[in-house]
C-alpha cells in the first residue's frame, strides 16, 4: 500500500496518454474507451510485422530515492509470447543523463480471468523529477492488449529481506555405506548451523552415493526415506532451511536429485537434474524434465545440481519464474560458470562443491565468500539482502534486461 495520503500520479483520464511509435511504418493501431479504472488503452499490431509503439504519459512531479509503485492489468488478445510482445518502461527524467537507463516492469501474475497482473515496487533514480511510462506492444503483427486499472503512487521502501546462506564444503571419504556418508554429512551440518546459524545452507551433489562402495542401485533411496530424515532433524533442531543432493529411486528409475527441506523439516520440494553428463546417463540414471521453483519463507528458491550450471538454460528458467536464489549441489566444474550464471540472470547462487570450491556469489558476479576444496571441512557464509537492486550506469538491472530482453 502507498503511504497515507499517498497521490495517485496516473492521469484520470485517457486524454492524458498520448499515442507514440518511433517510426510511422511499424506504428499500431491504438484506441481508448471505458474500462474498470475509468478507461482502458488498448494497442493492436495492425498486421504490421515489425510492430513498435503505444501509448505514453509524463508524471511529475516525482522525488529521487522515493520509491513509487506501478501497477496495471493486462488482457492479452493472440499473443504467443506476452513476455516478449508486452512492454512497460519507466523512462526515468531529470539532472541526468543516458547513463541513467530506462527500467521495465516485465513480471506479472496470470490471473483467474486470463489477465495478467504487472504490480511492481521501484526506486526513483538520484536526481529525478519525472517519468515517462511507455506501454508498448511489439512484434506481434495480429496481437493486441488492453490495459486498464493503471496506478502510479508513492510507496514505502521494501522492507529487507536479509538471508544468511551457507554453503557447505564437506566430502565424505571411506565410509562404509551411503547411509554412513549422509550420516557424517549431516553431522558436519550440525555444526555449521550451530555455530552460524544460517537461515538456508547448501551441502554436495549425491550425498549417499560418493565416498561408499556399493553399487548406484543398491545406493538409491525414495524420497522420503533414510537421508530426508536425517537433515529434517538437522533443519527442525537449528529451524534452518536446507538443500541436499542424493541419488533417488522413483519405482525402478534412478534420478540425480536436490531436495528442499523447510525449517521444520517438511519436504518443500525436489528437483531431478536436466543436464545430465556422460558418466551418469551410461550409468543408468534418467534425465529430469522440469526446474521448479520454491516458494520459502526467505523467497523464492531454484535448486540446480552440478552440469546444469554449465548451461545458461536450466538458471533461465528459474529466474523466468522469478527465482532470487539458486542453490547448487556440485560435484566439480569450471569456476567461471558459477559467476556467468549468476550476472546473466540477475540472480544470487550458491554452490556446495567437493572438485569445486563451495561459494556464494551475487548478481555482479562478485564472490561473497568461499571455502577451498581439498582441505578440512568448511564453510562460506555471507549475508545477502533479497530486496536489493543491482543497478549499473549505462546497462540498468540486469535481472529486468535477462527477464524482457
Amino acid at each position: 500500500a502507498a503511504p497515507a495520503g499517498a497521490q495517485e500520479l496516473m492521469p484520470s483520464a485517457a486524454t492524458g496518454w498520448a499515442p507514440f511509435a518511433p517510426r510511422t511504418e511499424t506504428a499500431p493501431a491504438v484506441n481508448a474507451s471505458s474500462g474498470t479504472s475509468g478507461y482502458a488503452l488498448s494497442i493492436a499490431g495492425n498486421d504490421v510485422a515489425h510492430v513498435y509503439g503505444g501509448w505514453r504519459t509524463r508524471l511529475q512531479p516525482l522525488q529521487g530515492g522515493r520509491y513509487y509503485r506501478f501497477r496495471a492489468r493486462a488482457v492479452p488478445t493472440d499473443l504467443a509470447s506476452p513476455r516478449e510482445a508486452i512492454a512497460i518502461l519507466l523512462r526515468w527524467r531529470g539532472a541526468f543523463g543516458d547513463e541513467v537507463s530506462p527500467d521495465y516492469v516485465w513480471d506479472y501474475r496470470v490471473q483467474g480471468d486470463g489477465s495478467l497482473l504487472f504490480d511492481r515496487v521501484i526506486a526513483a533514480p538520484a536526481n529525478t523529477t519525472a517519468v515517462d511510462v511507455e506501454l508498448v506492444l511489439q512484434w506481434a503483427a495480429r496481437g493486441r492488449v488492453t490495459f486498464d486499472a493503471l496506478s502510479f503512487s508513492a510507496a514505502p521502501a521494501p522492507a529487507p529481506r536479509p538471508v544468511r546462506v551457507a554453503a557447505v564444503y564437506y566430502r565424505p571419504s571411506g565410509t562404509s555405506s551411503g547411509r554412513e556418508s549422509v550420516q557424517r554429512a549431516a553431522a558436519y551440518a550440525e555444526q555449521v548451523a550451530a555455530a552460524h546459524r544460517p537461515d538456508v545452507m547448501v551441502l554436495g551433489e549425491l550425498l549417499n552415493v560418493i565416498g561408499a562402495p556399493g553399487t548406484l542401485d543398491a545406493k538409491a533411496e525414495t524420497i522420503p526415506g533414510p537421508s530426508t530424515d536425517l537433515f529434517a532433524g538437522v533443519a527442525r533442531s537449528y529451524g534452518v532451511n536446507i538443500a541436499f543432493g542424493m541419488l533417488e529411486r522413483a519405482g525402478s528409475v534412478l534420478y540425480n536429485t536436490a531436495v528442499l527441506l523447510d525449517r521444520s523439516g517438511a519436504i518443500v520440494g525436489k528437483y531431478r537434474k536436466v543436464q545430465l553428463p556422460l558418466s551418469e546417463a551410461s550409468a543408468g540414471m534418467a534425465a529430469g524434465d522440469a526446474v521448479p521453483v520454491f516458494e520459502t519463507d526467505i523467497g523464492r528458491v531454484a535448486l540446480l545440481i552440478c552440469q546444469d550450471v554449465s548451461f545458461s538454460e536450466p538458471a533461465r528458467d528459474a529466474a523466468l519464474q522469478g527465482a532470487e536464489l539458486i542453490l547448487a549441489p556440485f560435484w566439480g566444474g569450471k569456476r567461471a560458470n558459477i559467476v556467468a550464471r549468476a550476472v546473466e540472470h540477475g540472480v544470487h547462487v550458491a554452490v556446495a562443491g567437493y572438485d569445486h570450491p563451495s561459494e556464494i556469489v551475487n548478481p555482479l558476479g562478485a564472490v561473497l565468500d568461499s571455502a577451498a576444496i581439498g582441505g578440512a571441512p568448511d564453510v562460506a557464509v555471507a549475508d545477502i539482502d533479497l530486496s536489493q537492486r543491482f543497478r549499473e550506469n549505462w546497462l540498468g538491472d540486469w535481472r529486468d534486461i535477462a527477464g524482457k530482453e
